[in-house]
């Protein structure tokens, strides 16, 4: 007889829950015991929830190094990579959020290079190219009502 592949009565499971609860508890396969590191192509099997998981304890993983970065590495910010002593640069009271020298927006960028000999023939071509856009003044012989 041929294993049943489809149909109304196909399972992709072998067994359901109800049937599991059916064998005997010393002939139950346990799971084997949760590991610190996997490999890869573990987490590709897993579902969503699991994934989640994997991710909130990685998060907190990194978030106790953050914690405990001070008092095991801290020394490293205190000198440079000669062993010399670093000295705390003073920070200015108040900082300017925007440039003086660099453009801050794409408009600004564009707005710098009007002055150049290219940006200058730029603004003649489009004043030309729109001339049929703006009014004009009409002549003597048109009368409008």
């Amino acid at each position: 007889m041929e294993k049943q592949t489809g149909g109304l009565m196909f399972s992709y499971f072998n067994k359901s829950a109800y049937h599991e609860n059916c064998i005997p508890a010393t002939q139950r396969v346990t799971a084997p015991p949760v590991e610190t590191k996997r490999p890869e192509g573990d987490f590709n099997k897993c579902d969503r929830v699991t994934l989640d998981k994997i991710w909130k304890q990685s998060v907190d993983g990194e978030k106790r190094c953050v914690k405990n970065w001070e008092t095991n590495w801290g020394f490293l910010a205190d000198f440079d990579s000669k062993g010399n002593k670093k000295e705390a640069e003073e920070l200015p009271e108040r900082v300017e959020m925007f440039s003086k020298d660099v453009p801050n927006t794409n408009s600004g960028n564009y707005g710098s290079r009007q002055d150049t000999a290219l940006g200058q023939t730029m603004r003649n071509l489009e004043y030309k190219f729109y001339s049929d856009g703006r009014r004009r003044k009409m002549g003597a012989d048109m009368i409008c009502y």
